[in-house]
This record gives C-alpha cells, structure tokens and sequence, in this order.
C-alpha cells in the first residue's frame, strides 16, 4: 500500500512544486504606469474639452491703438514695423482688423479687397512669400518660375485694389524676399507693415555685422509701432470675458480678490498666450476640485510650477 504523506509534507510538496513551476515559467514583468487619470463624469470630460477649445479676441486699448497707426499708415501709403512679445495677442489684432475690412462670399474674394494679410512660415524666400499672398488674395495657382510668381502677384494686388499689405512673423523673412516687399511699395505704391518679435529690428538693421546689404531696407521700414504688453487693467478685462465665455451658472469670481489678478499678472508677464494657459488650468482645476476655494493659494496650486516668460533679453 501506498503511504500517504502528512500534511505539511503534502503543503511543502506543493510549494515546491510551485517554485519549480515559477522557474520553468517566469511571470510577465508589470505594466508600466503611465500616470493618474483624472476621473471625470462624461459631462466633466466634455465641458474640460469645451473649454480646451475656447479662442477669445478681447479688444483692448492697445488693438485701437494699433489700428489708429495702420489706419494713418494705409491712407498716406507709408510702410512700418510692428513689434511685440505678445505674439499671440498681436496676430489675433491684426486678423481682426483685416477681417474688419474685406468681405469674402463662400470662398471668394469680394473686391475691392484694401487689405490682405499673411503669416511667414520658417524660412520665408520669395517664392513663398508670393504664394502666401496669391492663396490669401484667393489666386492659389502655384506653378511657374519666380518671375511668373511675382509678375502675377503684382497684378493680382492691383485689381484687388490692395491698399495695405500686412506680413506677421516677417523676422523670417529671407534677405530676397525683403526685397520682394520693398520693390512691391515702390512698382504699386501699396504701404507694407512688417509684424513680428523685436527681434525684427536686429534683422533689417544694417549697423549690425554683415547686414549693410539691408540698408534699402531699413529705410523703407522705418516707422515703428510697439505692441505693448497686458497691463493689470488689461488683465482683469480679459478675465472678465473669459468668465462670460465660460457661462457658468456658479462663476469663478477671479475678480474679487486683487491676489488672483496679481498672481496671473506675475505668471502670465502681460502675454495674451500664457494668460490664456493659465485661465484654462484654474477652471479646469476647479471642475477637478469643485468643493476647493477660489483663492491665490489654491491659484498658484492649479498653475503648478512654472517659469515666467521672458520680456526682454
């Protein structure tokens, strides 16, 4: 007869042969994590996209300011230079000025058209320089040499009767395509606004290393605008926009204490941009945490470390 093994020698036969099993087979390693979720009802998750995606132009002292000057610039025909930190602030002034002053039906063009603005992408020759103007102006055909390209720009802006030609980011602008705008003013007498970082100065400037070349240039671009920053009154105003966009039946009331303003105004240095990352973290933080206080505390935790953009170098 066979003799049947106590019980702990049973439990250690089983142990043992678990291990042996382990060795033969070893287990999967774990998942990586991947971090916390937050969870969220699917009308949280909605309202924190809704809110992901709200694009609010805000007009302030300075956007009347700066259409006063293109105003000036474009019935004396004179070209100048716009200048800003406040990137984003300073593009959605200037869309709204030129959207101000055409009319398009459907996709077409409705002339006349005494504006017409474009955006340089990295490396900005001539040829895409005209291009960007011909797609804006509704004439995207872009085949054809050089010449063809400017022979067929130039005639387009005349019977559009294109009056001011703003180009945003023109510190990308190359060397030949600056050339392109100036002889653009001259042939057409259209006046030019150059947009961009102040860096745009140091580009044209022909007094800096290597850059007499540019002295045309800079002659021609010599009226100068600045685009100044957001102040704390500014701030405020953009705030109070932002919550009437929110629509929220139980608002943030960010207004009422001058901490949070202060708190902004030093994380967000008066640039529309950040302000704007900012506004969207602390509502988002509040949907996250709906029972928490709306103070500067409770602000500087929704913001998180950060470092202030920079003004000036």
């Amino acid at each position: 007869m066979a003799v049947q093994p106590l019980e702990e020698e049973s439990h250690y036969s089983k142990v043992q042969s678990g291990a042996a099993q382990s060795d033969a087979n070893p287990s999967t390693p774990k998942a990586l994590k991947l971090g916390a979720q937050k969870e969220r009802s699917l009308e949280q998750q909605a309202e924190v996209e809704r809110i992901s995606q709200i694009d609010l132009y805000v007009q302030l002292e300075r956007d009347e300011n700066l259409f006063t000057a293109l105003n000036q610039w474009r019935e004396t025909g004179i070209c100048g230079c716009v200048t800003a930190m406040d990137r984003l602030g300073l593009a959605k002034s200037l869309i709204f000025y030129t959207q101000s002053h055409i009319r398009r039906r459907g996709g077409l063009l409705m002339t006349p058209a005494p504006l017409a603005y474009i955006e340089i992408e990295q490396n900005g020759s001539p040829t895409d320089l005209f291009l960007l103007i011909l797609e804006f102006l509704v004439n995207p055909l872009d085949c054809g040499y050089l010449r063809q390209l400017r022979s067929r720009t130039w005639g387009t802006l005349k019977s559009c009767g294109v009056k001011l030609l703003i180009v945003n980011n023109a510190d990308l602008l190359s060397f030949n395509a600056f050339n392109e705008l100036v002889r653009i003013t001259e042939k057409l007498k259209i006046s030019i606004v150059l947009a961009g970082s102040p860096y745009l100065n140091d580009v044209i400037d022909p007094r800096l290393d290597k850059k007499k070349k540019y002295i045309t240039i800079y002659n021609t671009f010599l009226k100068q605008h600045p685009y100044v920053r957001l102040s704390k009154e500014n701030i405020a105003t953009v705030i109070a926009e932002w919550e009437k966009k929110l629509g929220w039946t139980k608002p943030l009331n960010l207004l009422e204490n001058k901490g949070i303003i202060n708190t902004l105004e030093a994380s967000s240095q008066g640039q529309l941009r950040v302000l704007y990352e900012n506004l969207r973290e602390v509502t988002i933080w509040k949907i996250d945490h709906p029972k928490a206080q709306i103070n500067p505390q409770n602000i500087s935790k929704a913001l998180g470390i950060c470092q202030q953009p920079i003004l000036k170098l």
